[in-house]
């Protein structure tokens, strides 16, 4: 039995066998084999339009006859009325700019867009899929592309892109009538569409367009009994039985009569009685009974009436007739003889190239014999050339293995003299660091021993003498109580000493004086505690402590002098535990980064950085500073295991260049005579070297400088240097 894949297949290769020439050196023949009536396809008088027609006469236009009707009567024939078009091409200079089809009047009488100010431009659809006429296009091009693009309507045009006429699958399909040969052999349930859009008959017949739309369907069966809501696909199994049909022709009708589609009941508005055949039907009978009843569509009905799928005029099989095919078979016949003629030539002129390839592969065999006997004769030479290179390569690696002994030996000397050099810059550093401690821990030692002698001679007597003064004080008060009128010398005395005032000021000298030994007794004891005689030893220590003797022996320092700002000491101490540490050395630490930050904001300060104080007042606030005056911020608390204490400063900061040379010996950059570049290498030695910590300096230019100490609260196993 022939299928249907079958017959698609050949009509898919009829065209290429038709047109396509064969690849050889011959000249292909010139006789174009037509195997496809396009011309009868061709509908030359189209209904075309203007871009600025108003769609109320485009739809007079497409619909002539404006009433209802059945499709194609024998009366409307008889009387030669105007056939109704299912497209318009509009046109400009004779080419085709867009086209509008029975579709998108559907589609406009569900958007109720059909206005009479609107034009066909305005709803059209643009740039339509069109046909070059030309020698190479046949009728099976056009079957193609019509499939392709899922369209109806194919515009021909010419060379100069001007509209030709039109092509329909109706056109295509009176061109190819189907017979009995092939038509008898299938039956209407191979072809027809099993999914069908119904809906029941209360649908209203704008309902009806939507659901046209929405499924790109042509039609909508009416069925019975439909449940609630039936706008979907429904499938065989439910056995709904169809009553009549709607078609996109139907809907175009109404609204050509400019109805009203919501108004209009799909029992109305359906074509009934329905044609209906069985699915066991030949497609033969199917395509008599659309000729007999001139319908484009039939539904197919099961045993019980139910609706099984429909079967319209464009999924019936387009072949040719009889007389048609034989002609066709002569000419493909006579197309095979005209390529068996060309192969028969190619083949001729294969056996010459094979001859030739044969005589050209044994002047090859006789090449490659020579250039084999050239080969045997360079690889000798080329054998006697490797001895000799491999010997001076055996001499080379020798001397090779030498130098590399030698570059090893001076490796190892110069990894040797850097470590020396290494040694002798650390003993250098303690050294003056050691020197530079005992000088100044003698020095604080012995100033402080010196003052606390008078001090404290002073400090015991005060209290004394402010007892003794406040007796003299009481007797001059009973004096004046007993001898309210002492004698005239007396009185004069007293007005010249001023004997009121003088009582009331000596009190204050005295508890000034007070005020004044206490704080050089805190002093001495501050400077005592920085200059610990005992710093090499290990033990527990308040890390306040040591930087609040820090911040007063540079008290001096921070005080605001003439034009010079005062610096504030910003203090936020944690809650630290005492620490296991020399307290000495770290005190050391401390005093040498809180200078570094006193000498980088004085240098601020000569910059303008803070602008000019004169003592007493604090400067203005301006941009660039982000404090009003400039300061140190000390910082303190436990991270884990570790006291951190982070001291920062609102200077000018310090570029990345220097950062990474902060901490080597002898780095300065302050000018000769005012720094010797070993406080900070002597500082980075007693943090991470003897108490096995961490010192870190971040600093962003024109934000300021922070110096981060990490000291572990229990002292690790690390090797003390005095």
């Amino acid at each position: 039995m022939l299928q249907e894949q079958d017959l698609q297949h050949f009509l898919d290769s009829v065209p290429q066998l038709a047109i396509k020439p064969v690849a050889s050196p011959v000249a292909p023949t010139s006789a174009r084999i037509d195997l496809s009536p396009l011309d009868r396809s061709i509908d030359r008088h189209p209904l075309t339009v203007a871009p600025e027609t108003p769609i109320a006469e485009v739809l007079a236009l497409m619909n002539p006859m404006r009433v209802s009707c059945q499709l194609c009567s024998e009366k409307q024939k008889n009387l030669k009325i105007p056939a109704k078009r299912s497209c318009v091409i509009v046109v400009e200079d004779d080419r085709p700019i867009g086209i509008f089809t029975e579709r998108d009047i559907v589609k406009l009488s569900t958007m109720e867009a059909c206005a009479i100010g609107l034009t066909i431009a305005d709803v059209m659809t643009h740039s339509p899929i069109t046909l070059k006429q030309s020698e190479s296009q046949d009728i099976f091009t056009a079957i193609f592309t019509l499939r392709q693009h899922s369209i109806r309507h194919l515009p021909v045009v010419d060379d100069d892109s001007r509209l030709v006429g039109i092509i329909t699958r109706e056109a295509i399909h009176e061109a190819l009538q189907p017979v009995n040969l092939l038509a008898n052999l299938r039956c209407a349930g191979d072809v027809m569409t099993k999914e069908v859009i119904c809906a029941p008959k209360t649908a209203s017949a704008l309902e009806l367009a939507q659901l046209m739309v929405k499924h790109r369907s042509h039609c909508v069966v009416i069925v019975e009994d439909q449940i609630q809501h039936p706008q979907r696909i429904v499938p065989i199994e439910k056995y709904q039985i169809p009553i009549g049909i709607v078609t996109e022709r139907d809907i175009v009708q109404f609204h050509a009569l400019e109805l009203n589609l919501s108004e209009i009941l799909a029992a109305d508005a359906m074509s009934a009685p329905l044609f209906s055949i069985s699915a066991t039907d030949s497609l033969f009978r199917a395509h008599q009974e659309m000729q007999r009843h001139c319908v484009c569509r039939l539904v197919v009905v099961g045993s019980h009436g139910e609706l099984l799928g429909v079967v319209s005029l464009t999924s019936l099989p387009q072949v040719f007739n009889q007389s048609e095919m034989y002609g066709t078979i002569e000419l493909l016949q006579q197309a095979v003889d005209d390529r068996a003629a060309q192969l028969q030539k190619t083949n001729e002129l294969l056996q010459q190239e094979i001859l030739e390839r044969q005589r050209a592969q044994e002047a090859l065999h006789q090449a490659h014999d020579d250039l084999k006997k050239q080969v045997q004769e360079r690889t000798a030479q080329l054998l006697e050339s490797n001895e000799l290179l491999r010997r001076d390569i055996i001499k080379r690696q020798r001397v090779e293995e030498v130098l590399r002994k030698k570059q090893t030996c001076l490796k190892n000397q110069a990894e040797q003299l850097e470590q020396t050099v290494r040694k002798l810059q650390q003993t250098q550093t303690q050294l003056v660091h050691t020197e530079k401690m005992s000088s100044l821990g003698q020095m604080i030692a012995g100033i402080a021993h010196e003052i606390n002698n008078p001090v404290n001679f002073i400090y015991g007597n005060l209290s004394h003498t402010s007892h003794y003064i406040k007796e003299l004080i009481q007797l001059l008060e009973l004096y004046q109580q007993h001898y309210p009128e002492p004698v005239s010398e007396i009185r004069e005395a007293a007005a010249d000493m001023e004997i009121d005032f003088l009582v009331e000021d000596l009190s204050k000298i005295v508890s000034s004086m007070q005020v004044g030994t206490d704080r050089i007794r805190q002093i001495v004891l501050s400077m005592r505690n920085f200059s610990r005689s005992d710093r090499t030893s290990v033990k527990f220590v308040d890390i306040h402590e040591g930087l609040d003797s820090t911040l007063l022996i540079l008290q001096h320092r921070l005080k605001a002098q003439g034009g010079h700002p005062g610096i504030q000491i910003i203090k936020e101490y944690g809650n630290l535990p005492s620490v296991e540490c020399c307290g000495g050395q770290i005190n050391q630490v401390f005093m040498n980064i809180i200078g570094n930050a006193i000498d980088a904001l004085d240098e601020a300060i000569q910059k303008g950085q803070w602008g000019k104080g004169n003592g007493k007042n604090p400067p203005p606030l301006i941009p660039s500073s982000p404090l009003t005056l400039p300061a140190i911020t000390i910082r303190t608390e436990v991270v884990g295991d570790v006291v951190a204490i982070r001291i920062s400063d609102n200077g000018g900061g310090i570029p990345d260049e220097i950062c990474r040379q902060l901490f080597d010996p002898f780095f300065t950059t302050k000018p000769v005579g005012k720094g010797t570049g070993l406080g900070l290498s002597i500082s980075y030695h007693l943090v991470v070297e003897q108490h096995g910590g961490r010192l870190e300096c971040v600093s962003e230019v024109g934000l300021g400088t922070e110096f981060a100490i990490e000291i572990p609260i229990v002292r690790r196993q690390v090797t003390v240097d005095s």
